[in-house]
């Protein structure tokens, strides 16, 4: 590799979604020479644009880290959780389900209480709306010019349409726009699906920069530290350690680094860099650059339970041979039209519901899927018998988790845990979502697919209930918070995303939520990168003058 040609102005550390919409604002102006790094490979295959290929993506490890937790028992018998997390170009958008959603103005105006009102709800809303380019048009709500393709994607399977003719029926109001003026109710999801293919954030963002002769993206190039200069009261964030094909190289960066690697890849990389609890990185032989005893902690997610059925008219998804029969034919049609089956989201449709009648806004989110399966994703066997299931999650949980290094070896994964259900909070919100779905599947409506409960079955208390809960216990994909933004001593970094301790180094992804977005987290995390791109612009141009 030619050494000179590894200075840039802005170096961005992970190709996720955060990367890609990074990548593409700081190019945009051509002032700037920008290189993004990638540990994962391009992030194509053949099921990488087909909506209904998630579930390829559950096991493979060149487009999820693979990632699982140290939970102990009870939390599922000690195995840990399964948590997914996109590897290649484009990231988590590569490999989830696709729901857009934003959560409630209340998350952004708690964000805003916490740092700074540009992250206020009001200024919040015309991002959505700008990234935006919605089916439905322009509206109040939505925006039609913007690079990200969000769709209504006809729902496909009968018992998803029927799960929602059945919450209307259990007393849930019909809910056309989760995305609109509220948040209660049953219904359809939107999707960053376009012309029956996934619209993912590299395809949104990252594909029109590559045009841009300003951006070099190194992929397979693990980054293991940040490099830093300056003296103890005045240090700078000048580049990064790298390894590709087996050989470390060292990149400068003349204005910024940028980690955009996520929840669990940013605070790693902080911590491999010496910017952390000093007392872990001493553990490791890390020298310590800031003391940050925050970094990898208040870890969250939306815990997460399903509840399972066996489906009379074995019309869902499965690996039964007459599912497998169904599945070929359903990649065939797929192939040759971009039609059926694989052309949905696994989660078509949901709903958001309140675990008290007196909350303002609702605290759980429902998701149906017209197949079975277990440990979220991972363990596919419940899918060997025709059925469906729903999960519910707890959308502002009490828990919250740490993560720390394994070891001082960026290739070895760090070890996280989530602490689910270690208060009454969550453990009460997931009983009355688990109660009101099953009040949900047998209603009239679900009454020809319904061959009976499967998971949780008969139970005689809440305490049992509770004990089968944990022991299955889950979640929805939706890691934040590790590098937590705020205003406060305490904060990883500033509201303008800035590390606390060490200048020209940003973190600008999902991480620096001070708590996680009632909601899917992709949209709100784009938000995030063209957010923090601003702050960074706008820095570039004060130096300037």
């Amino acid at each position: 590799m030619n050494k000179p040609a590894l200075h840039f102005d802005y170096i961005i550390v992970g190709g996720g979604t955060a990367g890609c919409v990074l990548a593409e604002r700081l190019t945009a102006s051509g002032k700037y020479r920008v290189a993004l790094f990638e540990a994962g490979g391009e992030g194509k295959s053949p099921f990488s644009d087909m909506p209904g290929g998630v579930i390829r993506f559950m096991h493979s490890k060149a487009f999820n880290w693979l990632y699982r937790s140290s939970d102990k028992a009870p939390l599922r018998n000690g195995k840990g959780l399964y948590t997914p997390r996109g590897k290649g170009l484009g990231g988590s958008s590569l490999i989830n389900a696709m729901i857009y959603t934003r959560g409630v103005a209340s998350d952004y105006e708690h964000w805003a209480a916490v740092s700074s009102p540009d992250w206020a709800w009001d200024k919040i809303l015309q991002r959505f709306r700008k990234l935006e380019c919605n089916q439905r048009g322009e509206d109040t709500f939505h925006g039609a010019h913007g690079p990200l393709k969000v769709s209504d994607v006809p729902v496909y399977f009968s018992a998803a349409k029927q799960f929602v003719e059945a919450g209307v029926a259990a007393g849930i109001p019909f809910n056309p726009d989760f995305n609109g003026e509220q948040l209660f109710g049953v219904g359809p999801y939107q999707f960053t699906i376009f012309e029956n293919a996934r619209f993912s954030a590299r395809k949104a963002f990252l594909e029109p920069a590559r045009t841009r002769s300003n951006l070099t993206i190194f992929t397979h190039s693990l980054v293991g530290r940040i490099t830093v200069e300056g003296t103890a009261d005045s240090k700078r964030a000048n580049g990064i350690q790298f390894k590709q094909r087996g050989k470390t190289y060292v990149a400068s960066a003349h204005r910024e680094v940028i980690i955009a690697g996520g929840a669990i890849n940013s605070p790693q990389l902080l911590l491999l860099s010496g910017i952390g609890p000093k007392t872990e990185l001493e553990q490791h032989g890390i020298p310590i650059i800031v003391d940050s005893p925050e970094v990898g902690k208040n870890l969250q997610d939306h815990v997460d339970v399903m509840i399972h059925y066996r489906n009379k008219r074995k019309d869902g998804i499965s690996i039964t041979p007459r599912g497998l029969l169904k599945m070929a034919a359903a990649w065939w049609q797929y192939q040759r039209h971009k039609t059926g089956p694989l052309a949905v989201s696994p989660a078509e449709v949901g709903g958001f519901i309140k675990s008290q009648p007196q909350l303002d806004v609702p605290d759980l989110q429902l998701h149906f899927v017209s197949t079975r399966f277990n440990d979220s994703g991972w363990d596919l066997w419940p899918a060997f018998t025709h059925g469906y299931a729903c999960h519910v999650c707890v959308l502002r949980p009490k828990a919250r988790g740490e993560l720390r290094l394994a070891s001082s070896d960026p290739t070895q994964a760090p070890t996280f845990s989530y602490n689910f259900l270690d208060n009454e909070e969550d453990k009460n919100a997931l009983l009355s979502g688990v109660k009101q779905v099953r009040h949900v599947m047998n209603q009239a409506p679900l009454a020809a697919h319904n061959g009976g409960e499967v998971w949780p079955g008969e139970v005689t208390s809440d305490d049992e209930l509770l004990k089968r809960i944990t022991a299955n216990i889950g979640l929805i994909y939706h890691p934040t918070s590790t590098c937590r933004m705020g205003n406060d001593n305490h904060a990883v970094v500033d509201p303008k995303l800035r590390v606390n301790g060490v200048r020209s180094l940003r973190v600008i992804d999902a991480s620096i939520m001070p708590t996680v977005v009632s909601g899917n987290t992709n949209a709100p995390t784009m938000v995030i990168a063209d957010i923090g791109a601003d702050f960074i612009l706008a820095d570039a141009e004060s130096d300037n003058h």
